[in-house]
Parts: structure tokens; sequence; C-alpha cells
């Protein structure tokens, strides 16, 4: 969590002028390669867990002083002892008056909007002494992995959407938060290749894939408004590969190679595999809401 009351609190005291606080880039600037490349991993091997977070990729200072007065990212949990992987959304709140309780937040799910109970990871305190208390809440929601696919297949590279929440507290006003589905499309694809990258060994390497197709991407699912956007959305296109001289860039949903449908990454796997070296296959793909046909060469 990024401190916000130890540093607002010294803040207050000081009198001499500050100088200009440079302005952070609107949320709605930033594509999913920022936030896949930004994204942290950190790995505990004792409890046997790797966490995987957009924390770095984006920050609001838009308080007193350039403090940051609310925030809110992505967080993916992978437990290496059960294979599970859970997502959140962490939030942190600062506001002055009585102390807040959440009772509920309102997703916007797949079937409309969704009523979770938020949990409070704890609270700090400042100016208490002098003042009128002000305090910086640290709350997680738990989201489903389907909800955050279904919303990174919205992603069109240049475009992104918006997506809001509302915190209801037992008292005081409603706290409205916004991520992008930037954000999630680049969390998904960050956590997509840690978990497909493969174990060093010393002993031997991975075995040779006979074709390399050049791509890594993340299963996204058609949306309602675009029934028949699915596929594989390329996060990133390897340098003279297959792929690259297809023509195939970052943000494309690849849909179809040669006769096979790619609605997963096996999908994928097994129809590049099935295509005879030295031959010449069609991929079929959205590229925004276009569709395009290209001709690649194995």
């Amino acid at each position: 969590m990024r401190p916000h009351l130890g540093t607002l609190a010294m803040s207050l005291l000081v009198l001499a002028p500050c100088g200009s606080i440079a302005k952070d880039p609107a949320l709605l600037s930033l594509g999913m390669e920022h936030f896949r490349d930004t994204a942290s991993v950190d790995t505990d091997p004792a409890r046997g867990l790797t966490t995987i977070s957009t924390e770095p990729g984006f920050v609001e200072h838009s308080g007193l002083m350039g403090m940051v007065w609310h925030d809110e990212f992505l967080t993916a949990v992978i437990d290496a002892k059960t294979g599970r992987t859970s997502f959140r959304i962490d939030v942190s709140i600062t506001y002055s008056g009585a102390r807040r309780s959440y009772l509920a937040v309102s997703l916007a799910g797949m079937n409309g909007p969704t009523a979770v109970v938020p949990t409070l990871v704890g609270t700090e305190s400042a100016n208490c002494s002098v003042g009128e208390c002000m305090y910086t809440d640290h709350l997680m929601i738990a989201v489903d992995e389907a909800l955050l696919r279904h919303l990174a297949a919205a992603y069109v590279p240049g475009k992104p959407i918006p997506l809001t929440y509302t915190l209801t507290p037992k008292r005081g006003a409603d706290y409205r938060g916004e991520l992008s589905n930037a954000e999630i499309a680049g969390l998904l694809a960050k956590l997509d290749g840690y978990e497909t990258a493969p174990a060093a060994s010393v002993e031997a390497p991975p075995s040779p894939r006979r074709l390399d197709f050049g791509i890594s991407g993340i299963m996204v699912s058609a949306s309602a408004d675009t029934p028949n956007r699915a596929g594989i959305l390329v996060a990133a296109v390897s340098a003279d590969s297959v792929a690259h001289q297809a023509g195939i860039i970052t943000g494309d949903i690849i849909y179809q190679v040669g006769d096979r449908p790619t609605r997963s990454l096996g999908d994928l796997e097994a129809a590049v595999a099935a295509i005879p070296a030295h031959s010449t296959a069609a991929v079929r793909l959205y590229r925004g809401l276009k569709e395009v046909t290209l001709s690649a060469r194995f």
C-alpha cells in the first residue's frame, strides 16, 4: 500500500512554499501493454504465494501537496499449494470526519450490477491531536476471474473503457472508484505469461517445439456487444517470428488459424502444430472491431 497519512500529517505542518507537482497521466491514456509491463511480481516461498499487482501502473496525486487521496489497483494471488488463483481490487480511501463502516460494493458484472461485501484490511489515522482526524481505509474487494476475462475481452487498443464501482458506507458519502479495462487486460496478460513460463532446469532444457508461432497472449471471451469477438488477445509478438512476419500486432484477437478455431491457448497451439512445415495458412483475427485475414508462412 502507498503511504497516505504519515506524509500528509507532516505536510500540514510545513509552511514553506512547495514546488509544482508533475501532472499524472490520465488513466485512459494508458494501454494494456503499460499495465502488463509495469505490473509487479512478488513471491513468498515460505507461504507458497505469488502476488501480481498493477499498483505501480497508475496513481493519481489529487490531494493537498500532491498527496494520494484515493487509490485502486488489481491483484492476483497464485497459491502454489492448491494451484488456485484469486483476484481482488485493492482500494485505499482517505477522508476526514467520522469513521466509516462499508456495507457493500456494487460491481458492474456480466448480468448487471452485483453487490458484494468488501473486506477492511486496516485503517491509518493522523492529525487527531491537532484537529479533525483524517483516516485512510484499506479495503479488498474479491472479484471473479470470469468477470475480469469478460471485461478484458472488450478492450480495444487505443480505446480503453472506464469501469466504475461504488462503495457504500454505513454513514458518509459513497465512494465511486474507477479502473480501466486496459488494466484488467494487462494484469491477465502478466498472469498468463507468468503461469506459462517454463521452469528453469540445469539438467535438461525444455523440449524444443516443432513450430514457434511467436506470440504470448490471453484468452478472451465474447461480450454482449460483440458476441463473436473471442479468441486469443495478443499481448506480445516476438521479432522475426511467424506471427511478426505475417503482420500480427499487439492487441489483435486471433480466432482461427487454418481451419481450426482458436478459443483457448491450447486451441492455438494445436492449430499451429497441425500445419505442415514450409506451408502457408490463413490467420483470421479481429483488429479492433474489424475482421482481418492474414497469411502466415510456417
